[in-house]
């Protein structure tokens, strides 16, 4: 998982939170609180200098420090159990700082059918109005079955047809037309290619479950004015990393 975070953000997280960090009692802590009062108890301190009950009052004042050290212990223990605050949830509070809002899987298809030019297979996306690149939401687990799985389903094919290959990631800033804002995405792209291609897949364009499939070149997504205004950094991105 990559994460995101302005570092005024993480700064302001870790002065919030500095006196909870690392604020853990050990046992070793505690052993030695109890050993030490109870060696000042149990010991005797003779007259120093001839000085009269001057042994008395040092242990009398060792016995104070003592004390007031095992009395921070039980505090600090008596905090440590009321805020549980361990690494895992400063982790989950430096997650919740995170910008990237979508973690999508960028899926580029490769016509090989066609030998004069390379094709990529992109839809019609209504919430868009735009044709796009294949795309589905990032798993966490077993991402590159996951995606063959989803794009076997979609197409009708066989998943056992399908090569993927993970090419790279990228943190992108982009305008979302279907949200209408500003988004932080982190795209991760894969390059893919069918093992068998139907007969109804050679064509320019094809329909299956109700969704309108094409195939164009970078150059082709290039030139369409749609594609140039709302999803012209993918093109880029694929254009720089698949050839």
């Amino acid at each position: 998982m990559r994460l995101l975070i302005d570092e005024k953000d993480l700064a302001l997280l870790l002065e919030k939170k500095r006196d909870l960090i690392g604020n853990k009692v050990t046992i070793d802590t505690i052993i030695a609180g109890v050993s030490f009062l109870l060696s000042v108890f149990t010991a005797s301190y003779n007259d120093f200098l001839g000085i009269r009950g001057f042994g008395i009052v040092l242990k009398t004042i060792f016995c104070i420090i003592g004390i007031v050290y095992c009395l921070k212990i039980v505090k600090d223990v008596s905090e440590m159990l009321k805020n549980k605050y361990d690494h895992e949830v400063l982790f989950q509070d430096i997650e919740q700082l995170n910008m990237i809002q979508h973690n999508h899987s960028l899926v580029a298809v490769k016509d090989n059918s066609c030998e004069e030019k390379l094709r990529y297979l992109v839809y019609y996306d209504e919430r868009w109005d735009c044709k796009l690149f294949l795309n589905y939401k990032t798993q966490n687990r077993n991402n590159e079955a996951a995606l063959k799985e989803q794009v076997a389903a979609d197409l009708n094919l066989n998943s056992d047809d399908i090569v993927c290959n993970y090419i790279t990631s990228r943190v992108q800033e982009k305008y979302s037309v279907s949200h209408q804002e500003m988004r932080v995405y982190n795209h991760r792209l894969y390059e893919m290619y069918f093992n068998y291609i139907p007969d109804k897949f050679k064509k320019d364009n094809f329909e299956v479950n109700g969704k309108h499939y094409y195939w164009m070149t970078i150059e082709e997504m290039e030139k369409d004015d749609n594609i140039k205004e709302k999803n012209l950094e993918v093109v880029d991105f694929v254009k720089e990393y698949i050839k």
